[in-house]
């Protein structure tokens, strides 16, 4: 900060400007040094804050019984050209426990994803509207488990009273999520689980006009509830869709899915 006055009165001055321009370059790399570690510390603190929040509200889901159950599950995948990402999940859980104060969820990435994509994943949760009313954010808080798997952290306004329900919108996107399924290199999965018997989960995933996709479903057979289709949308956009009813408690369920160069 010393260096910038005394370059502004050598130019001033008149005097030699090379070593003025040299100085100022040199007190601008100093300046974005220090930005740069600011922005490294702010990122360390935030990443420590995450990692307590996940080890309190972990440790009330362990050992205190903050529990809830799933009753109904969608989620809508809108894949981009790029890879991108952009899901709604939509559910409704019912309380297992005598307050429930916050709801969680993971996601992950199945490919070797760059960590500087990281900043620009979003998750927003709101309430459902219905009639006019809800519709409103909830606060939410976010951990990386591993370099692929995000854990959420939704953080409702009022405790939920045992067998209480609510519903909940997550908007999340992800950048470059399927990129090695858009570009060819390689097939993706879409798959959920859950921590208790579910009644009904669906998968409505979208791809751009002109991709050829191929699909087969994971952790179904055909003495299984569920319903697979594959057809183009009213934009001509390859539509996967899966339907499962009575999905048991920690069985995985989903779909595999690859393209064909357009």
């Amino acid at each position: 900060m010393a260096v910038l006055p005394a370059v502004g009165f050598a130019v001033a001055l008149g005097g030699a400007r090379l070593p003025g321009f040299v100085l100022v370059v040199a007190g601008g790399a100093g300046f974005l040094a220090v930005l740069r570690s600011s922005r490294a510390e702010r990122d360390a603190s935030t990443a420590r804050l995450s990692r307590l929040v996940l080890h309190h509200c972990d440790t009330l889901e362990k050992r205190h019984g903050r529990k809830w159950a799933v009753k109904d599950w969608r989620q809508d995948v809108d894949i981009l050209a790029n890879g991108d990402a952009r899901q709604r999940i939509a559910f409704t859980i019912v309380a297992r426990c005598d307050e429930l104060n916050f709801v969680s969820f993971t996601d992950r990435v199945n490919w070797d994803w760059p960590e500087r994509f990281k900043r620009r994943v979003q998750v927003h949760v709101r309430s459902v509207e219905v009639g006019g009313e809800g519709g409103t954010r909830f606060e939410v808080s976010t951990s990386w488990l591993d370099d692929r798997k995000l854990k959420t952290f939704v953080h409702l306004d009022n405790p939920v009273p045992r067998d209480g329900e609510v519903s909940l919108v997550v908007d999340m996107f992800w950048p470059a999520k399927c990129r090695p399924l858009m570009r060819g290199h390689a097939p993706d999965e879409m798959l959920v689980r859950f921590g208790e018997p579910i009644p009904l989960a669906q998968y409505v995933i979208t791809f751009p006009e002109g991709y050829h996709v191929r699909v087969d479903k994971v952790g179904l057979s055909a003495g299984d509830g569920y319903a697979l289709s594959h057809v183009l949308d009213r934009w001509g956009r390859p539509e996967i869709t899966l339907l499962a009813e009575d999905v048991p408690a920690y069985h995985l369920i989903g779909l595999k899915l690859d393209t064909l160069p357009r």
